[in-house]
């Protein structure tokens, strides 16, 4: 599994995390529809080694997935019927596309262009390495072949001058005699390290025998003669040094309580003071989106404006993405002006777990409902815990935790150390579930059902053969001590509710009421009404095992108001725009909401 990961975020796969992450999430999606229940990493094995079970995945990755599954199906061909390594090279090259790729990018500059040209260097060494193995070996399994590459630390040795590439040379001064660079640094100019005065040949005076040869009638040097002449020396090569540099010259010494410049440090001039070099993006992406700042910024000049407008044109016409503002979002016109539900094709169906949302900002309803919300971990974590609640062979946190741990590998994680806390998390609020099942059973609570379905027609003024339906699932129906009717709905995440006072007007536990009071979950029809309640598995007061926010029973005059309130969320689902409470919700950064980068005007037009 590992491997066909790395093959698919290789070169030759092409995939990103996230289009990694899509294509999991794609897969998983097709199996549950399908009724399987094989972990996401299983599936993409399988769907390498058989791409045609990728087809029905209409997507980049998984055609990118599909390529790279005939490719190894065409080279595992190749190899049972004794291919050279060479030809089966050959053969994952043509069916990559990358050649072209490479070459275009080559023809630029910067650093995509130098990775290309290092990518190409390295694919040539490869064919020639493959090459010489079949030249040598023209029986030798390919597998071998592979392995002598994997496990070569040092390249092979070749008659032909190699290529000189770039290289960073680190040489003492004296080294650095006749050469010459663009950019030379010179680390390390400390007092005591550079100038180094210190008299050399003590011992032995070997310093007498070049003075006697040079001047031979001169009086012997004293020592501050000799100091003099060593720090002359250490000039000398500080100034052969810094002469070496053709481009850009940095020098670097640390000052601080211990140690500080040298003199040489000082003698050279003031480096220029680091505010007034001018911020400048290293990249074409960071230049567009400079660019693209200044054009929406409140507080910039016509003048910036025109400017900024007119490097945006420039780069667009040299084709660098996200220049071009027919590439920018909010700006192109909408791609349909028809409602979002259209009564005269078919109902307008209501969830009652996404009233809230769509109560608390109609923009936020909408790009999830469209498909803006993937999910996540967390809320796979609480399919399955609701899924153990409903399937469980009995109450206990034994068996409840069989069906949690059955199902864990349809999760996906990031990292080991994720997947482990996660785990423990889950257990977690097994055994808190267990506890609310061991205390209702024991206090002589009865329940009717779990996961029960329900419609409930809403009326609409102006419906003829479609209307509005508000439908949705109950996660438990139980009947407590008293003989009245209570439903349930389980919640494992961590903002939830905690009293009754902030669930009185929950939509959710509303819906299900007015459910149970219009007669659609049968088996208590007539029963008193215990009212609803959330069973929150993760309650805020440390000693608690769980919460229970109780929603007390409607009366007529409730219900009438809560239809009421339904039918104003089938007006904004008709609807063909929908508002942003930008102040009260977009622009909070702790409402975790999809509408946020809609309303950046760098991102979004209106």
């Amino acid at each position: 599994a590992d491997d066909v990961v790395d093959a698919l975020l290789g070169t030759f796969g092409g995939l990103d995390p996230i289009e990694l992450r899509r294509l999991r999430t794609a897969l998983r999606h097709d199996e549950v529809s399908a009724g399987g229940t094989r972990p996401a990493t299983e599936l993409l094995v399988s769907g390498v080694r058989y791409p045609l079970e990728l087809e029905s995945i209409d997507s980049r990755e998984a055609r990118r997935a599909i390529r790279l599954g005939e490719t190894l199906a065409a080279i595992r061909a190749q190899a049972q019927a004794r291919a050279t390594a060479h030809e089966m090279l050959w053969t994952a090259w043509e069916r990559s596309a990358l050649s072209r790729t490479w070459r275009e990018a080559t023809r630029g500059h910067g650093p995509l262009a130098e990775q290309a040209d290092r990518d190409l260097d390295a694919i040539v060494a490869l064919f020639q390495a493959a090459k010489r193995y079949t030249e040598r070996e023209p029986d030798g399994e390919s597998s071998t072949f592979l392995r002598s590459v994997l496990d070569s630390d040092v390249a092979e040795d070749r008659i032909e001058q190699p290529a000189v590439v770039d290289t960073v040379r680190v040489l003492t001064p004296a080294a650095a005699a006749g050469t010459s660079f663009d950019t030379v640094i010179l680390a390390g100019v400390q007092e005591g390290v550079w100038p180094n005065t210190r008299l050399r040949g003590g011992l032995l005076e070997t310093w007498r025998l070049a003075d006697a040869v040079q001047n031979p009638d001169l009086p012997v040097a004293g020592m501050l003669d000799r100091r003099r002449a060593a720090m002359h020396d250490e000039l000398r090569l500080f100034v052969r040094a810094i002469s070496r540099a053709g481009a850009l010259l940095v020098v670097t010494a640390v000052d601080d309580d211990d140690t500080g410049p040298s003199v040489l440090f000082e003698m050279l001039p003031a480096p220029e003071a680091a505010a007034s070099i001018p911020e400048h993006p290293l990249s074409l992406r960071g230049l567009v989106a400079r660019h693209r700042r200044t054009l929406t910024a409140a507080r910039v000049g016509a003048s910036e404006r025109a400017h900024a407008a007119g490097q945006l044109a420039l780069l667009a016409a040299a084709g660098v993405a996200g220049a071009a503002s027919e590439q920018w979002y909010g700006v192109a016109a909408p791609s349909s002006t028809a409602p979002l539900r259209d009564l005269e094709r078919e109902d307008v169906r209501v969830s009652p777990s996404r009233l809230h949302a769509l109560e608390e900002c109609e923009l936020d309803w909408v790009i999830a409902d469209l498909g803006g919300d993937r999910g996540g971990t967390t809320a796979g974590i609480g399919t399955i815990i609701h899924a153990a609640l409903e399937t469980a062979a009995s109450a206990s946190e034994d068996d409840l935790w069989a069906v949690v741990d059955e199902r864990w590998g349809e999760l996906v994680f990031d990292a080991v150390w994720r997947e482990r806390a996660e785990r423990t998390r889950a257990r977690d609020l097994v055994r808190r579930l267990a506890a609310y099942l061991r205390r209702f059973d024991d206090a002589g609570g009865r329940l009717i059902g779990a996961e029960r379905h329900f419609e409930v027609p809403i009326p609409v003024a102006d419906a003829a053969e479609h209307g509005a339906v508000l439908s949705g699932d109950i996660d438990r129906v139980e009947v407590n001590p008293a003989g009245e009717v209570v439903i349930v709905d389980l919640k494992t995440g961590k903002s939830e509710p905690q009293t009754d006072a902030k669930v009185a007007d929950n939509p959710q536990l509303a819906a299900y009421q007015l459910a149970f009071a219009s007669g659609a979950i049968e088996q208590v029809a007539g029963m008193p009404s215990g009212g609803a309640k959330l069973l929150v598995l993760r309650p805020t007061a440390a000693t608690k095992d769980y919460a229970e926010p109780t929603q007390k029973p409607f009366d007529d005059e409730q219900r009438g108001a809560f239809v009421e309130r339904v039918q104003r969320a089938v007006g904004v689902m008709r609807g063909t725009s929908f508002a942003a409470p930008y102040e009260v919700h977009c622009r909070d950064e702790f409402s975790f909401g999809l509408c946020r980068i809609h309303t950046v005007s760098a991102v979004s037009a209106s």
